[in-house]
């Protein structure tokens, strides 16, 4: 699997499936032994903050960075490159991530469509044949499980049921009937995580990078044990934190820091899709004639105070939004004067019928 990226001017677009590369373009390879320094910024929900510093040697003119070893869960749609010590060295023109690491399956499910080696071995006398085949269809999702085969049997490329389909001569074939043999390995199979840059380059040498982006796979957990001491009036406290690290690659002596707390992400709209029932009342209700237009102005101390009216409700005895509420105060820190008590205090108490129009719209 690969997703790309490509950079013109200051957009950028996120696609899956394979981009278009430069085939003029040279691959230059960087491994952990380029790297220079690594800082990864933990938080809770399985999400990090990776910062890779690394020193490369790039030719001048439109060249392919390939950084290996990076994370496994990265959201490439987060990876961003820069050159630390000149900016604007170099112009983002495309940006792969290869996360499809070289398996036996994933090998062969590049090769649907081409022309792979079927190599046969005759039990009784050793002798080898070999004969031309297509790979018509490849399994997907096949594991590790591929290659077993039971006591007294030839080496078997998949387990009954999960078999390739091959076109030998003028016959289809499902199962390998001896090993394949592949003329070589596509260049989107890494056995290493990779990020695949191609940059326009103005400066040729050796240039200091760092590569920016987002991972899961990278969570922390603290415990503590406290001791009592025996006067009763002492206590012993050790914390322990558990790094856990499903991210795919190491990060050989970083800079670690830990934060808590919940990060704040923006997530998709996820609606359901109504049933037909719905549907047709939707229909007709599209055919009468729509209400005229009314617009509302919502803040968001309108979502203060909604949040609040509910906790009071549910808290307060005989609550009322009249006898109970307040105001709501906003303090605006760079407005505030000694000699002015009010500049900078923005202070309103919404009318009822704001807050009931606010908990219809949001239920």
């Amino acid at each position: 699997m690969k997703t790309t990226a490509f950079s013109v001017v200051a957009v950028m677009l996120i696609a899956a499936g394979t981009g278009p590369q430069s085939a003029a373009a040279a691959e230059r390879r960087s491994t952990l032994d380029d790297q220079q320094s690594v800082a990864v910024t933990i938080y809770n929900d399985e999400l990090a903050l990776i910062k890779d510093v690394r020193k490369v040697v790039l030719d001048p003119g439109v060249v392919r960075l390939a950084l290996r070893d990076v994370s496994a869960r990265m959201r490439p749609e987060t990876a961003a490159l820069r050159n630390v010590l000149r900016p604007g060295a170099f112009d983002l023109l495309e940006q792969n991530f290869d996360f499809d690491l070289l398996t036996p399956g994933k090998l062969l499910e590049k090769y649907v469509g081409q022309t792979v080696r079927i190599v046969k071995t005759n039990p009784r006398t050793g002798m080898e044949t070999v004969e031309s085949a297509q790979v018509l269809a490849a399994p997907q999702g096949v594991g590790p499980q591929m290659f077993a085969a039971p006591p007294g049997v030839g080496p078997q490329m998949f387990a009954p049921g999960q078999g390739v389909v091959l076109k030998i001569g003028g016959r289809i074939e499902t199962g390998a009937p001896g090993r394949i043999v592949f003329d070589g390995v596509p260049a989107t199979l890494r056995d290493r995580p990779t990020l695949v840059a191609e940059l326009n380059n103005r400066q040729a040498g050796m240039q200091t990078v760092e590569l920016t982006y987002l991972s899961g796979g990278l969570s922390w957990q603290a415990d503590y044990v406290a001791e009592l001491g025996a006067d009763d009036a002492s206590l012993d406290l050790n914390g322990w934190v558990t790094l856990t690290n499903r991210s795919g690659t190491a990060y050989r002596n970083a800079k670690l820091q830990l934060m808590a707390g919940e990060v704040n992400r923006a997530r998709p709209d996820l609606r359901p899709m109504p049933d037909p029932a719905a549907m047709n009342r939707a229909m007709i209700a599209a055919q009468a004639p729509a209400p005229p237009m009314k617009q509302e102005s919502f803040f968001e101390y309108h979502l203060y105070t909604l949040a609040a009216d509910l906790f009071l409700e549910q808290r307060v005895p005989r609550y009322s939004y009249e006898t109970h509420f307040g105001s709501v105060l906003y303090v605006f820190l760079r407005g505030i004067a000694p000699n002015q008590p009010t500049r900078g205090v923005f202070r309103d108490r919404p009318d009822k019928k704001t807050i009931v129009a606010l908990r219809k719209l949001l239920s």
